[in-house]
């Protein structure tokens, strides 16, 4: 067939119900780019011999090395169906299909994501041996999401013949219950989606749209030959079929209605040859008609080509290809290579792309029928407020636009861009860089000085559509200059209470609340930067929505953040210089793209695109959610360049890299290490080649990986008496105190305030819920945007949808803590702050006695929301430190003066303080605050206390890791009555300073009290090994201490399927070693699904008993039996802290070399 030119495929574009957007997902060498191989080879780009071989839409050489796919790669197709039989005319009908591979590795599932958005329609490839995987669950999932509907193909049929040997009725017993299973995973999400719906508020039980809904959620997501939605192939060898197929096979042979005919190839059917009757139920020795009809023949073609090695019975073939009228081409047909006879009868007889978009065309929807049913899920307007009339009707005409796919030149643009990639063009559009200024973290009030305490909470107070990203670039510019390109940026700590800059904050857009009656400055938006020297450019992958993007036309690019009340923050005014057909590795430039189509957009467009963005030429359209991605980064790795003075280059590229890969993260760290955050060891290994090749174009060292612990306790498992009652109501709320040896009692510098801690394990529900509820408290309590809230109904203002969801967490939090059992159950009104980062999994509980019935008590889950005492507070702060400047113009000459009287006092005052401290009699004359007094001054100091808090838990005393499970519990605060300004600072410095490190100390040593343990990260691995491989898969496991959790045999084949937990730690070069030990007979999957499993072995555990010194040794960590204390003294060692480690082994005898002269 001919090459089809892309003036006929830009031509297509206009007819919107000829139009299919598909993606193709499947598990891992389950057959993705095979079957695209073929489908492409149908118009005539590669030839139909080289379909399977060359791979074409794996362009890169990584991909062609490994053999998997690792980005999703687009191509456009021409399908002409041929005319039905109910069809007046002959005529063909053509299709454009806009075809998407994605990878199948879970290391680059969001590449997955990003497929799965742009398209209406998926292609879900099962292997017919291996079955249903891990990765075929998540790609099922990510489509069900989406709201893309998919078609299920059943791919390499011919192993069921050529390897499992297996007869027609075996065959099809095995596929039906591979259907079987995959119906078993879409029924499971579509019954949680009604579910979740008929218990939802707005539900009307009575409603027939509703019940409307329920069953066409049921029935379009239930895949059955018989439906037509699902395929049969063999995509190596280019052929496959349909039950279509066959109907015409059939009507022939038995005279049946074609109606009749579609209704019974499929299931427990049976006919009767005599009888020419079809019965339900099996009678004598009757096959289904499944058997009978399809399979029988195609096993027939088979067994006389290959059924006899080196032999074929060349006239029992010339029979059948004459009565299947069928063409093969005489030189294929005289091959002795039995392979290549059976690939060109089959592939003439039976030819895949037929079948497979036949059906893609007739199950798969159009974009007007896909934009119908997902729009409203991913375009959500804005509610507020402060919304005029007019934004309102803007957004339902823009909602409305999209969902029936409108192409008009008049109607307004609405575009998604799911990705970007660097495109090599020599002469083309130059590349520049886009340095996107991200808001500074929010700190503690009380660990900034005044006026930045001011600036900030002004900004807080401003910023609405903050978005909380922990670790990201903070740019400390964000224009470039003609001349440098490259700007300097400034580092985002881990740590909570950690000041920003002034560079930092003035960077970021000054954001307004927009009122109805003021006109907008549209002047502030900035327009295309300066480009500069390249020779690549990021070409944006574009799904179209509404309208027709043109050559020259002037568009808006909006980042996640944008406000259409706001409309001057995170937009950018761009001109569309160049549009591109997406041809696999190459680009065909057309001149417009009408909705409905997939397309690439170059020019700048890309440059200006972190991630993701929306595209519109209206400023009143809202941002489009952002992508649901499955897997989440874990392996982190630090960077530097080779050579120093390429520390700008390594710089740059790094931004490059964090805006082409969607799930990657870059940040610098507290340290200065430049580090790279990756889903998996693959996807790292891509990021770095990308960032040698392609974005840096510099040699780089990387770190060993760096693996995530976290830190936590444990009940003592021998108990004393004193910690009885500990471990049986680890609260101890009621009448009975807790043990003292629990409590750690620490003072501040200047031993004016005391604060009472201690440390116990949190129950694994509440941290489980904690972790998984963590996006959700950061939006809810930090401020941060979330872009996928949706309002119901009655919830009008983002603020009672909030409050809404504040509730839910709260009750769900209530119902674990009920079940923890014990006291728990009453701690939720203690509640004083979740951490790190206000909503890690560590809790900090309240149990001063009296405060938290007081006025003065702030509760956890009611922060983030108090504006107007925080408006009080601005107001009342202004006034002091204006009062407060005045006084010091006033008063520095007194002061510089009086400073060595104030040091002589000082000084005399601590040897007083001293005294007063070491003797007995004087203790009984300290005065303590008590009552009101008591509780208004730990409300002052909340914030410090809180700070200290977060402190603690974000680097635990064992290596410095983030703890995990841990509730330390303030039982009493005791502070010194004091008049006057002693009360807030001394020599010491601020009192609210002190506090923080006083709290930190004293969590830090109330947890260290406690059976310290670390927690390790562990990866799902799912692996399909051959019966002979087995022991060596085993032994491989054993050494990377795996924890085998399902094993089995799948039905009808030799494959054992077997699912284990590994340790993020062993994982490295697993991969290859398993390929390595069983002659590739394994093929591993590992997805990390957020599991954290606790080291059982005690870190400074020693052996003291004879019977332990004779089972370990006397240093059981030199020995290697002692993991955790190794894994400890790793992380402590790449830290630089201290470790405890000898240095010189047996040194008796200092042994030298001497001359002998």
């Amino acid at each position: 067939m001919p090459s089809i030119s892309p003036n006929l495929l830009a031509s297509l574009q206009d007819h919107t119900k000829n139009i299919r957007n598909i993606c193709v997902l499947a598990h891992v060498d389950h057959g993705k780019t095979t079957l695209s191989d073929c489908l492409i080879s149908s118009n005539g780009i590669i030839s139909p011999e080289m379909a399977g071989k060359l791979r074409y839409l794996d362009f890169l050489e990584d991909e062609q090395e490994r053999e998997i796919t690792m980005k999703a790669s687009a191509i456009s197709l021409l399908f002409q169906q041929p005319p039905s039989t109910t069809s007046s005319t002959n005529d063909k009908e053509s299709f454009l299909i806009n075809l998407i591979d994605s990878p199948g590795h879970v290391d680059f599932s969001s590449e997955v994501s990003t497929a799965v958005r742009i398209t209406d329609g998926a292609l879900v490839l099962v292997d017919a041996v291996e079955g249903v995987c891990i990765q075929t669950h998540a790609v099922l999932k990510q489509a069900y999401q989406e709201k893309v509907k998919p078609c299920l193909v059943l791919n390499k049929i011919d192993r069921l013949i050529l390897e499992l040997h297996m007869t027609p009725l075996e065959a099809y017993q095995h596929l039906s219950k591979i259907i079987e299973q995959v119906n078993v995973i879409t029924g499971t999400l579509t019954s949680e989606e009604i579910i979740l719906k008929e218990t939802s508020e707005d539900y009307i039980e009575s409603d027939d749209s509703n019940l409307n809904f329920n069953e066409n959620i049921g029935t379009e997501y239930y895949f059955s030959p018989q439906k037509g939605n699902v395929a049969f192939t063999t995509a190596f060898d280019g052929w496959g079929f349909t039950i279509k197929q066959f109907i015409d096979l059939c009507y022939k042979k038995t005279g049946i209605k074609k109606e009749i005919l579609e209704k019974c190839l499929w299931g427990e059917y049976y006919y009767h040859p005599k009888e020419k009757k079809i019965y339900k139920s099996p009678k004598g020795n009757l096959m289904p008609m499944f058997v009978t009809f399809i399979l029988n023949s195609v096993w027939e073609v088979v067994k006389t080509i290959v059924g006899t090695p080196e032999w074929i019975d060349r006239d029992r073939l010339d029979k059948m290809i004459s009565v299947l009228n069928i063409t093969v081409g005489a030189r294929d047909l005289a091959s002795k290579d039995q392979k290549i006879v059976l690939k060109s009868v089959l592939h003439a007889w039976l030819p895949l792309s037929d079948a497979v978009l036949s059906m893609v065309c007739d199950k798969l929807p159009n974009p007007i029928e896909g934009q119908a049913r997902r729009m409203e899920k991913i375009f959500k307007p804005t509610k507020s407020n402060q919304q005029s009339t007019e934004l309102i009707e803007k957004q339902k005409q823009l909602l409305n636009d999209t969902m029936t796919c409108n192409s008009s030149d008049d109607c307004e643009i609405v575009a998604y861009v799911a990705k970007v990639f660097a495109h090599n063009k020599r002469g083309g559009v130059q590349t520049s860089t886009i340095h996107r200024p991200v808001p500074p973290r929010r700190v503690q009030p009380s660990a900034v000085p005044s006026q930045n305490r001011q600036q900030q909470q002004q900004q807080q107070q401003d910023e609405k559509d903050i978005l909380k990203i922990d670790n990201m670039f903070i740019s400390s510019t964000p224009t470039i200059n003609s001349n440098d390109s490259m700007t300097t940026t400034t580092t985002t700590t881990t740590t909570t209470t950690t000041t920003t800059t002034d560079n930092a904050t003035s960077s970021s857009p000054i954001t307004t609340t927009i009122k109805t009656a003021k006109p907008l400055d549209l002047s502030k938006i900035p327009t295309t930067p300066i480009k500069s020297n390249n020779d690549e450019e990021f070409i944006a992958v574009v799904r179209v929505f509404s309208g027709t993007l043109k050559k020259g036309k002037t568009i808006y690019v909006m980042g996640p953040r944008y406000d259409p009340l706001n409309p001057t923050h995170d937009v950018y005014k761009v001109e569309i210089a160049h549009l591109y057909l997406l041809m696999g590795s190459s680009l065909e430039p057309i001149d417009r793209v009408p909705a409905g189509n997939v397309c690439g957009v170059g020019g700048g467009v890309g440059n200006l695109v972190l991630k993701s963005a929306t595209i519109s030429s209206s400023l009143m359209c809202p941002p489009i959610s952002n992508m649901m991605f499955v897997s989440s980064p874990i392996v982190k790795v630090a960077l530097e360049p080779e050579n120093i003075s390429d520390l700008p280059k390594l710089l740059h590229g790094l931004k490059l890299l964090n805006q082409a890969d969607p799930l990657v993260e870059v940040y610098v760290q507290e340290t200065g290490e430049h580090v790279i955050v990756a889903s998996g060891e693959l996807h790292l290994e891509r990021c770095i080649r990308d960032l040698k090749e392609s974005f840096a174009k510099i040699n780089v060292h990387v770190s060993s990986p760096i693996v995530p612990f976290r830190e936590t306790i444990v009940i003592p498992t021998n108990p004393t008496t004193t910690t009885t009652t500990t471990t049986t109501n680890p609260l101890n709320n009621g009448q009975q105190s807790p043990p003292l040896k629990d409590i750690i009692t620490v003072k501040t510098a200047n031993k004016k305030v005391s604060v009472k801690i201690r440390a116990i394990p949190l129950p694994k529900n509440i941290t489980n819920l904690i972790e998984q509820r963590s996006q959700q408290l950061r939006d809810l309590f930090l401020g941060g945007k979330s872009t996928n809230k949706e309002l119901s109904d009655n919830k009008i203002t983002k603020r009672e949808a909030e409050q809404a969801e504040r509730e839910d967490f709260q009750k769900e939090l209530e119902e674990e803590l009920e079940k923890s059992g014990g006291d728990w159950k009453n701690e939720i009104k203690n509640i004083w702050s979740f951490g790190p980062r206000h909503v890690g999994p560590n809790l900090l509980l309240n149990h001063i006695p009296g405060y938290n019935l007081s006025p003065y008590w702030k509760h956890s889950l009611q922060r983030g929301i108090q504006k107007k005492l925080k408006k009080l507070q601005k107001q009342q702060q202004q006034e002091k430190d204006e009062e407060e400047e005045k006084e010091e113009d006033e008063g520095k000459e007194d002061d510089e003066e009086k400073e060595e009287d104030e040091i002589e006092e000082k000084e005399i005052k601590e040897e007083e303080e001293e005294d007063e401290e070491n003797s007995n009699s004087e203790v009984g004359s300290i005065k303590l605050l008590d009552g009101d007094d008591k509780f208004k001054r730990i409300s002052e100091l909340d914030n410090s206390i809180v700070s200290g808090f977060q402190l603690a838990t974000i680097a635990g005393p064992l290596c410095d890791e983030p703890m995990m499970g841990v509730c330390l519990i303030v039982e009493d605060i005791d502070i010194i009555r004091e008049e006057g300004d002693q009360q807030n600072s001394d020599s010491y410095g601020p009192l609210s300073g002190q506090m923080i490190s006083t709290v930190k100390e004293g969590c830090r040593m109330a947890f260290q009290i406690k059976p310290q343990r670390l927690m390790e990260a562990l990866y799902l691995c799912e692996i399909q090994v051959t019966s002979t491989a087995l022991g060596k898969m085993y032994s491989v496991l054993s050494s990377r201490r795996a924890q085998i959790q399902k094993e089995g045999v799948k039905e009808g084949t030799q494959i054992f399927c077997i699912q284990a937990r590994l340790p993020v730690v062993e994982s490295f070069g697993f991969s290859q070693q398993i390929m390595i030990k069983t002659s590739g007979a394994a093929s591993t999957q590992l997805f990390f699904d957020n599991y954290w499993e606790t080291i059982e072995q005690d870190p400074y555990y020693e052996p003291t008993t004879e019977e332990e010194l004779e089972d370990n040794g006397v240093n059981i960590a030199s020995l290697g039996n002692n993991i955790a204390r190794q894994y400890m003294n790793m992380i402590r060692k790449r830290k630089g802290l201290f470790v405890e480690e000898k240095l010189v082994e047996h040194a008796d005898k200092q042994r030298t070399l001497k001359k002998n002269k």
